[in-house]
């Protein structure tokens, strides 16, 4: 819905009922009516929000639900369900499962990224009484609004509508729809990654330092991964025994990276060492790098917790916010305050772009702020250096 200038009441659109009811046949969420802004009424009352008569989101039935809620298809069959529901014919169904399966949309946690955030713009459509294939620039300018009216992160949304301006690319490709409204789109910026909880080299250190003291092998060997890799979550649980090997006098562990890439890492001598431990321990010689006692692939929220006991072991502070992707974070913030180029450090996080590595940084601005510097050589001047 849009609003002319000389409409500020426009009566909101009845929910067609039908087209809900088969859209919560597939698990798909109903779109929350109750709690959304209004424009000013005709009797002269305030709106909800300051200039709702220019803003259509103001105005809209519907709103996205709340950040955290589940997406209305995780798989490729509930995705084909919830396209079917949208009126997507044969020839676009063959057409977004060719998208999914190209090489950089390959990977199954890539693949259902992609599902996510599609399932969320055919769960607008759909909730709007919209064509799939017949929707304009505003329409999706609206969507993006509407999202982050919900309060979605700006990585969040640029995220998803990158997804759909790639989703809606390939169908032009295959001339299944004529228009494509997120083309020329602006994207939120990308934003320095302040939320995620990191901890210092030195609290590193100390946590591995108690692993060694007092854990298991198992729990020393992922420690010493962890710190010495940067690896992330997926990538730890993931490796296999046979991905250990050489690479003339390296010791490496490849490992299995976003969007189907294998990813090398070097296994350094005390990281080694810690892992050899672990590994006489088992008697088993191939499978899964690290296992449970009882032989089966780790979970990752068995490592989370094991991160956020030692952390709070250690006295870290609020350690139940501590993360493997945090100590991802902290090992690429150590290297490069230790003059470390950006590059070797994209290398080791096996990163395509060294502008995502720089957002991992989280440097000590005061300490390295210039001023320093300066108060140093004014102090020389006055005859007053320490």
């Amino acid at each position: 819905m849009s609003l002319s200038p000389g409409a500020t009441n426009p009566a909101p659109a009845e929910p067609d009922t039908g087209r809900l009811a088969t859209m919560h046949s597939f698990g798909v969420p109903a779109p929350d009516t109750a709690s959304c802004p209004r424009a000013d009424t005709a009797d002269g009352q305030e709106a909800d929000l300051p200039f709702a008569e220019l803003i259509p989101l103001a105005a809209l039935p519907i709103r996205l639900p709340a950040r955290g809620s589940p997406p209305p298809a995780r798989d490729p069959q509930s995705l084909a369900a919830l396209l079917r529901t949208a009126g997507a014919d044969t020839d676009m169904l063959r057409a977004t499962g060719a998208w999914l399966l190209a090489d950089r949309r390959s990977a199954t946690n890539t693949q259902e990224a992609y599902i996510k955030d599609a399932s969320w713009w055919l769960w607008w459509v759909q909730a709007r009484g919209l064509e799939l294939t017949d929707v304009d620039f505003i329409e999706a300018d609206t969507f993006a609004a509407a999202m982050r009216h919900a309060g979605y992160a700006a990585e969040t949304r640029r995220r998803r509508l990158s997804a759909l301006k790639s989703w809606y690319r390939y169908l032009r490709r295959a001339r299944l729809v004529s228009n494509d409204p997120f083309d020329g789109m602006d994207l939120p910026k990308r934003q320095r990654d302040k939320s995620t909880r990191f901890v210092t080299e030195a609290e590193l250190n100390r946590m591995l330092t108690r692993a060694v003291e007092v854990e298991s092998p198992r729990v020393q060997a992922i420690l010493a991964v962890l710190k010495g890799t940067a690896c992330r979550v997926s990538e730890l649980t993931g490796a296999q025994r046979a991905d250990l090997g050489r690479r003339g006098e390296h010791r490496i562990l490849t490992l299995p990276a976003k969007g189907g890439r294998r990813h090398e890492v070097v296994i350094a001598d005390l990281t080694g060492d810690l892992l050899d431990g672990y590994l006489a321990t088992r008697d088993d010689l191939s499978g899964p790098l690290f296992v449970t006692s009882t032989g089966a692939p780790l979970q990752r929220t068995y490592v989370t917790q094991l991160i956020q006991r030692i952390a709070k072991a250690v006295g870290v502070d609020k350690p139940e916010e501590v993360t493997v992707h945090g100590v991802r974070h902290s090992v690429a913030t150590a290297m490069l305050e230790a003059g470390e180029p950006i590059d070797v450090v994209q290398a080791l996080l096996g990163h395509a772009d060294p502008r995502t590595t720089q957002t991992y940084a989280h440097p000590d601005h005061l300490a390295r702020s210039p001023a320093h510097r300066a108060d140093h050589r004014l102090a020389i001047a006055l005859g007053r250096a320490r």
